[in-house]
């Protein structure tokens, strides 16, 4: 197994995952998925081993959304296209976690908010990620990272106290 090939099995999950989480859908999110994996393998000779790769990943996963701009992964959708999707993602909630609902209405509000926020909100509280990691990943300011957090949290509890 070339060290790539490690790489994959060790961020697969969680890089499908924050793909998902970035674009509210899942045919968008494997073509974000794949498009990452095809710009991380095209870089990889650029990785200096010993750095953080999640973090590297996520970095071309970030800008790969971002250069999309208002194209496929950024365009207005359901918040599911069908059943399956939908199970899909009630699927991934852990197990002891009671309240589908909740998560479901969770889902609907973050994947409302503007992609700036989608992606602190994402990066931080569901791939843990430190204010200063994702101000490398997303290559702005801390005090912006701080910011645009403050900012989400306040929309997302105004939009899940409206529900």
């Amino acid at each position: 197994m070339t060290g790539f090939e490690r790489y994959i099995g060790l961020y697969s999950r969680d890089l499908w995952r924050f793909c998902y989480k970035l674009c509210g859908d899942s045919h968008d999110a494997e073509d974000l998925y794949q498009d990452t994996w095809a710009k991380a393998l095209k870089s990889f000779g650029s990785f200096k081993e010993g750095s953080n790769f999640k973090s590297w990943l996520f970095t071309i996963c970030v800008n790969t959304f971002k250069d999309a701009g208002k194209s496929r992964y950024n365009t207005a959708k359901q918040l599911f296209r069908n059943e399956e999707e939908k199970e899909r993602f009630i699927s991934s909630i852990p197990a002891d976690e009671k309240d589908i609902d909740a998560y479901i209405d969770l889902h609907s509000a973050i994947r409302s908010l503007p992609k700036k926020y989608r992606a602190v909100i994402t990066l931080f509280y569901f791939k843990e990620f430190s204010l200063k990691e994702i101000a490398e990943i997303l290559k702005i300011p801390e005090g912006t990272v701080n910011s645009r957090l403050n900012t989400a949290r306040k929309l997302l509890k105004r939009r899940l106290s409206h529900e």
